[in-house]
């Protein structure tokens, strides 16, 4: 009973979360009764005349995906007992069964990142701008993300913070191939960050590490489109009734996926080294240890595959800890490792004149 209320108040505070892009996703038909299309959706194609990619190398044992109830390798936790919520990181009807070509990562031989961060990290070093703005350069036609373009020069409006840190590579379980986890509420994934040495990213480390030295609005730059990254998928209805019934919940998520494996987009990735910060799912980030006295602890920043605001900065504060749904995941941070004594973060306490939409700006 309490899974179900909070899955439901989840759904209202849904209302906020992707104004004003749900009106358009609400009048959308909905499936014809009594049948439910599990199948993921269909990969984008490549670009006519681009070469055919190669064939995806064969599974290893220790990449097959574990067994439902079991956990996916020793550090991770195991899903929960009978009668918790099932674990939908990997939804039928979305196979993770192909590992992504490997990455080249111009990051992974930097001798300063490797002393200072695990293998499954990259550092990040530079100055965090707690007050930018992000102006639009070029009007849109309002739907999801409303701004195709942002203007480029603009100035911080406070004194810079200096931060030195790791952060993932990938969205959590942090593995190429595999499929990014969703369906954890804020709890759950500090837990699992924590589980494994980590810490869910503050909502400040997660900005600068999309950011970049250049503090773009988004990994790539400035405008929109072309993006390299997983995002602006047409939104597909989705059916609150069947993600709060558990006996569906895995069945609307396979229908509504439309993630990529970690690993799918090469070229989403950031300055510093983070792969997909804008677009495939949301992430849970930690507002709580920026602005203690706030009374919005989780954030979620990037946005996921659909047609919504997927910058750097602007975040999602509307929702409460509890909520979960078929979008919204995460990935960890860590404090470095090679004794480099680095000043403690400044609280991150945002304007809240700027607020509206449940969506800070």
């Amino acid at each position: 009973m309490a899974v179900g209320a909070g899955a439901a108040l989840g759904a209202v505070a849904l209302m906020a979360r992707y104004a004003p892009e749900l009106d358009a996703l609400l009048l959308m038909p909905s499936p014809p009764p009594g049948r439910l299309d599990a199948r993921p959706a269909a990969p984008r194609l490549p670009e006519p005349g681009a070469p055919s990619p190669p064939p995806p190398a064969p599974l290893s044992p220790s990449s097959t995906p574990p067994a439902p109830g079991t956990a996916a390798r020793a550090d991770e936790p195991a899903a929960p007992a009978p009668g918790s919520p099932p674990d939908v990181s990997a939804p039928r009807g979305a196979s993770a069964a192909a590992p992504a070509a490997p990455l080249v990562d111009r990051f992974a031989a930097d001798p300063a990142a490797r002393a200072a961060c695990p293998e499954d990290m990259t550092l990040v070093e530079g100055d965090f701008c707690p007050d930018l703005p992000y102006v639009c350069a070029r009007a849109g036609d309002g739907a999801g993300h409303g701004c195709p373009e942002y203007a480029r020069g603009a100035r911080c409006r406070a004194a810079v913070d200096p931060r030195r840190f790791c952060i993932d590579r990938h969205e959590w379980p942090n593995r190429v191939g595999e499929l990014p986890r969703v369906y954890v509420d804020w709890y759950e994934a500090k837990s699992l960050c924590a589980s494994i040495g980590k810490r869910l990213c503050r909502r400040s480390e997660w900005i600068l590490a999309c950011e970049g030295p250049k503090r773009l609005p988004y990994p790539w730059g400035f405008v929109r489109t072309p993006s390299p990254c997983n995002i602006d998928r047409a939104a597909i209805a989705f059916d609150i009734g069947a993600i709060v019934d558990e006996a569906t919940r895995e069945d609307e998520i396979a229908r509504l996926w439309q993630a990529d494996p970690i690993g799918s987009h090469p070229n989403c990735i950031s300055a510093y080294g983070a792969y997909d910060l804008s677009g495939n799912v949301d992430e849970w980030t930690d507002n709580l240890a920026d602005d203690p006295s706030t009374a919005r602890p989780a954030t979620l920043n990037g946005g996921y595959w659909g047609p919504v605001r997927n910058t750097c900065r602007l975040t999602t504060g509307g929702h409460g800890p509890t909520f979960k749904f078929y979008q919204a995941g995460f990935r960890c941070c860590a404090d470095t490792v090679d004794g480099i004594v680095t000043p403690p973060p400044r609280p991150f306490i945002e304007h809240r004149d700027g607020e509206k939409d449940d969506v800070y700006d």
